[in-house]
């Protein structure tokens, strides 16, 4: 019927700072809201960085209590919510528990359900995680409408290769290029507020989490100053790690020589201040913080735990970790090139945030209004 918003409910865990959550919140915010209604579903009490802006945007944020509390219990809650609602699509980006999640919307006969793979992770467990994880991917196939990845190897690990290959459809995470584009005044803005003017800066962004392995990168530079004497690291991100990261720091006596910013809404300014940007990760689906750095022309170091999917430019240099000398060569050696041609690069090649949601909405425009 013409004038009737489709209604779309995106579950993600919490909308606090992050790759994931970026891509949801993002949903939001390029939707037609004359065509769209769209809410986003919560896990606990956590109020979230983006749910504010997202508000503003005329979205509604709804809290419930984590699938763990009570599996039965979250089933039940979640159909009363989707029949109030009345969702035209569903859309999950919280990994294995999505399978609950496409379960209540079959059950409320929800016509587009949407399974988001965003990471590869796979930490190991006993018995019952491996039981759990099979449970939960059997549920998301039997359910599903739609199986999406933001990396092959974040589809594989959700879903099994096997089903992934035949009927899952990959959808690389965009941002707005132009946004992350080289700034030289933004540049030389924040080297003078974080006092790293006529510093060497190596940079990260991240989580502050055991994945991240943010510390390889602070045993590095005791090696790295000896190479590059006016080296800093300087990281952005918050986490439980962030104490022990500190503790790392002072033991090692590199108080004047590592800045931790915490969460910083200005990504792009302080990648512009940045001379080498280090990602030495377990595991990865596919890291947007990595195509930010790309788009800022930022040399960058990735570990091999990080998918192929983002070597999308001729900055990208994959090394193990197992070879930490192989890693301070290649952050002493780095050097920023013509950096301001690489944001339109990346554009080019579809990496555009508009382009990716645009993907995203044609799914949900397949429902039909009843």
């Amino acid at each position: 019927m013409f004038g009737i918003k489709k209604k779309v409910l995106i579950v993600a865990a919490t909308l606090r700072i992050g790759g994931a959550e970026k891509v949801a919140r993002d949903i939001g915010l390029y939707a037609d809201p004359e065509q769209f209604e769209v809410h986003y579903l919560v896990f606990g009490d956590e109020i979230g960085d983006y749910e504010q802006e997202l508000q503003k945007h005329g979205c509604r944020i709804i809290h419930m209590e984590a699938p763990k509390t009570g599996y039965v219990r979250f089933v039940k809650d979640l159909r009363h919510l989707m029949r109030q609602n009345r969702y035209t699509a569903v859309h999950a980006h919280t990994m294995f528990n999505i399978g609950l999640i496409m379960l209540a919307a079959w059950l409320e006969k929800v016509p587009i359900r949407i399974s988001h793979a965003h990471s590869a992770l796979n930490d190991g467990g006993g018995m019952v995680k491996r039981v759990y994880e099979m449970a939960m991917r059997r549920l998301i196939l039997w359910f599903a409408t739609d199986l999406i990845a933001c990396g092959l190897a974040a589809g594989d690990r959700l879903y099994g290769k096997k089903a992934f290959s035949k009927r899952g459809h990959l959808i690389l995470n965009g941002i707005r290029t132009v946004d992350y584009r080289f700034n030289r005044e933004a540049r030389d803005r924040i080297r003078e507020t974080i006092q790293m003017k006529d510093a060497f800066v190596l940079g990260h962004v991240g989580h502050l989490s055991e994945v991240k392995n943010q510390s390889y990168l602070i045993r590095l530079m005791p090696e790295i100053l000896k190479r590059r004497p006016s080296a800093k690291l300087l990281m952005l991100g918050e986490g439980k790690d962030r104490s022990m990261l500190e503790g790392l720091v002072r033991a090692l006596n590199l108080t004047e020589r590592v800045i931790m910013t915490g969460n910083v809404r200005n990504v792009a300014d302080y990648l512009s201040a940045m001379d080498v940007f280090a990602f030495p990760s377990l595991y990865e689906g596919m890291p947007l913080s990595v195509v930010e750095v790309q788009a800022n022309g930022l040399p960058c170091v990735l570990s091999t735990g990080v998918p192929k999917d983002v070597y999308l430019t001729d900055l990208v240099r994959p090394l193990p970790l197992d070879k930490p000398d192989e890693w301070i060569e290649a952050i002493c050696s780095a050097r920023r090139n013509k950096p301001e041609r690489y944001a339109d690069e990346l554009k080019e090649k579809g990496f555009d945030t508009e382009t990716v949601m645009q993907k995203f909405l044609k799914i949900y425009e397949r429902a039909e209004i009843n």
